[in-house]
């Protein structure tokens, strides 16, 4: 069974270094002089490195009781001790196309943090060239060249380290994105599947329904021959019929949208599918759930973290906008070896630094600035917001979980007192001690309990898949 990866999530992430390289021995004294002295006189540009912000969260979730010391059950689907589901997640995991989209974006994101990497790496290339000329007058002559360049730009204010810092940010942001994309595949089979599982429920029961009402109607024709009920009475019975009749379309409408989603999810065909799930109860969760410390459940959940490694990369866009503000330096050099055919080769050297300093760019590079700082503070705002939003599903999601055992209890009671009351009316109609009311009364009310029972089934096993999915994972084996 696959489990989901964890997340390369960095405690706190340092968006500016300035690091002392090593210069090329074969390169003068007076450039690395030259280097190491602008380096010294610059250095206190640095920007301030990247802290992740404190999470405020409640103490103590509502409804969620004391944190548990039990461990968490990462494949939480397993609670419903279904092997047909566990399948169908499996496949999901595996197949998905949103998922598979999102390892996509791991790989796009892994290349990417290594473009930034090499940009602080020393750049070499090799050119060479040959050519014929044939002077005015004159015999051809073959020139033949080739040339090595060799350049090195200096991090003196954090452009390339705070490029790395947003690429690796970028980076945990897309693996925890990849979490989100496997957590919500998960629910949305689990979510499915039990729809598919309440359908067939349903449809069921309106079978067994019709039956029943089907054998009180020859109840009632036979008391209407015998003289012992009206017409009325038999009409009444035959719309019973009618609209346990009327329900069978919708459910299974239901039933195959169900399927069909399934069949979307996990990559299979629909009439496969139905072959495998022809049989199967509805499913019911095993595990009373409980959640833990807030902060913690909070920290792990994957929305969180991309929105959290968004604001990094963002605060690492600012180091990047702002080292334009002052001079860049290269260390380059170059050797050319030319020559003409049949002739003695030269060889020309050159090294040393070059400088570029910004001095007019018309405000460009200081509303870059605050644009980039602008948009710092927008992935500060939606880190803040999707902390809201994860305490707000959690908090409903509990909510909702905590009252499914009360109405499971309530609906299993009233179907029990509902067979009752129709085997008892059936019964006195028959001896001729009840009127006709009392059982038509009572086989809509226990077709109703029925129902209703499987309503609240399946809005305990959706809860729950809820309160798993809201607490990514935490929710505790009890």
């Amino acid at each position: 069974m696959p489990t989901f990866p964890k997340s390369r999530h960095r405690s706190s992430v340092p968006i500016v270094r300035n690091p002392s390289r090593p210069v090329a021995a074969a390169w003068s004294a007076k450039p690395v002089a030259l280097s190491l002295l602008v380096a010294s006189l610059l250095a206190s540009c640095a920007v301030t490195p990247y802290q992740v912000p404190a999470l405020v969260a409640p103490a103590a979730f509502d409804g969620a009781g004391a944190a548990a010391q039990a461990t968490t059950n990462p494949q939480w689907w397993s609670a419903f001790r279904d092997p047909a589901l566990d399948q169908l997640v499996a496949l999901g995991l595996a197949q998905n196309l949103t998922v598979l989209q999102a390892v996509e974006r791991i790989k796009e994101a892994m290349a990417n943090a290594g473009i930034a990497a090499a940009s602080g790496q020393p750049q070499i290339g090799l050119s060479a060239n040959a050519g014929m000329t044939d002077p005015s007058g004159g015999a051809s002559v073959t020139v033949e060249a080739a040339s090595t360049n060799l350049s090195w730009m200096l991090d003196l204010f954090g452009r390339v380290a705070s490029a790395k810092a947003g690429s690796h940010a970028q980076l945990d942001a897309a693996y925890a994105s990849a979490d989100v994309a496997r957590i919500a595949l998960a629910g949305e089979v689990a979510s499915a599947y039990v729809d598919l599982r309440y359908y067939q429920a349903r449809m069921a029961l309106t079978r067994e329904s019709l039956t029943s009402r089907r054998k009180t109607a020859d109840l009632v024709q036979s008391a209407f021959t015998a003289g012992a009920s009206t017409k009325l009475d038999t009409l009444r019975a035959d719309q019973l019929i009618a609209i346990a009749d009327a329900q069978m379309p919708a459910l299974e409408v239901g039933y195959a949208q169900a399927l069909n989603r399934l069949a979307t999810l996990t990559g299979q065909g629909s009439a496969a599918l139905a072959g495998v799930l022809r049989r199967g109860g509805q499913p019911v969760p095993h595990f009373r759930a409980s959640v833990g410390v807030p902060a913690d459940v909070l920290r792990q959940r994957p929305d969180v973290i991309v929105a959290e490694r968004g604001l990094a990369s963002a605060y690492a866009a600012v180091g990047v906008a702002r080292a334009d503000l002052y001079p860049t330096l290269t260390l380059g050099g170059t050797i050319t070896a030319s020559g003409l055919a049949g002739g003695k080769a030269t060889t020309v050297q050159s090294f040393g630094p070059s400088l570029n300093l910004p001095l007019f760019t018309g405000g460009k590079v200081r509303n870059n600035i605050s644009a980039a700082q602008s948009r710092a503070a927008q992935a500060q705002l939606a880190w803040q917001a999707a902390v809201l939003n994860a305490v707000e599903e959690i908090q409903n999601a509990l909510a909702a979980y905590g009252r499914d055992g009360r109405n499971m209890a309530a609906q299993e009671r009233l179907m029990s007192i509902s067979v009752q009351t129709l085997d008892l009316a059936r019964s006195s109609f028959q001896i001729g001690q009840g009127d006709f009311l009392s059982v038509l009364e009572a086989e809509r009310t226990l077709l109703d309990a029925r129902a209703a029972l499987a309503d609240a089934n399946r809005a305990r096993a959706l809860n729950f898949i809820r309160l798993s999915v809201a607490t990514a994972d935490g929710v505790t084996v009890r």
